[in-house]
């Protein structure tokens, strides 16, 4: 499996044959990776977690008439915004809420709720477990009173435990690793890797602040898995071990 940064929480994943390749919340291409992304692309899916304009990017529905097989997962929560711009009726899209589920035979998607907007999503495909985050994590800030962050924690560890009810173990985790929102910007990243073992993290969503989002003292856990960053363009190839 092969894991690309696109840029900012756009994430590409392709399978071990090349058969496979998921395309989550494309907002930027700064690289120019994601044209030999696609162009190697035999069965294509494309996720977008939610309708912030740094996680949709109405660019990704001209594939539609590029790729051979194009499928689109969408967060509910943007279809209204979709239905003002785009004519959804022409395209081969599935829309969840939280808690749902879709699957074709080739790969299934359990969608969970989000500490922000729409949903994060864990896609099963080729026996390999992904997880990318959406906006999904504790969004703990300085300026917040005591009574709001224990509301954001609370917030947090209802869905970190319908994570975990789910899957006790993800092989890759693409997440939100926020260093702007103050002292306790890892928070969230801390009590997601104590909760759920995972073989590969992977910070994203790090608004150019990769130096302090990259620290991952502050919440790797050492008893499984690894944390790697990529810049955006690089890629890893993940194999379990």
């Amino acid at each position: 499996m092969k894991i690309t940064t696109i840029g900012h929480s756009g994430m590409a994943v392709e399978s071990d044959d090349g058969a496979i390749t998921l395309v989550f919340d494309f907002y930027t291409d700064h690289a120019h990776v994601l044209e030999a992304i696609l162009a190697r692309a035999r069965a294509l899916y494309v996720f977008v977690s939610h309708s912030h304009r740094d996680h949709l990017c109405h660019d990704i529905f001209d594939w539609h008439e590029k790729y051979p097989v194009v499928q689109y997962v969408i967060a509910n929560e943007c279809r209204r915004k979709l239905k003002r711009a785009i004519d959804l009726a022409v395209l081969p899209v599935t829309f969840l809420h939280h808690d749902e589920d879709w699957a074709d035979g080739h790969i299934a998607v359990h969608a969970f709720n989000s500490t922000d907007v729409g949903v994060s999503f864990v896609v099963d495909v080729e026996g390999k477990r992904v997880f990318h985050a959406g906006d999904y994590t504790c969004w703990l800030t300085d300026e917040m009173t005591e009574a709001e962050r224990r509301k954001a924690r609370g917030d947090f560890h209802v869905i970190l435990q319908a994570i975990a009810a789910y899957t006790r173990h993800i092989d890759v985790a693409m997440m939100p690793v926020v260093p702007n929102l103050g002292g306790d910007f890892a928070y969230g990243n801390r009590e997601f890797l104590k909760a759920v073992q995972c073989d590969l993290f992977i910070p994203m969503h790090m608004w150019g602040r990769d130096r302090e989002a990259t620290q991952f003292h502050l919440y790797r856990n050492p008893q499984h898995g690894r944390c790697l960053h990529l810049r955006e363009g690089e890629s890893v190839i993940f194999r379990p071990e």
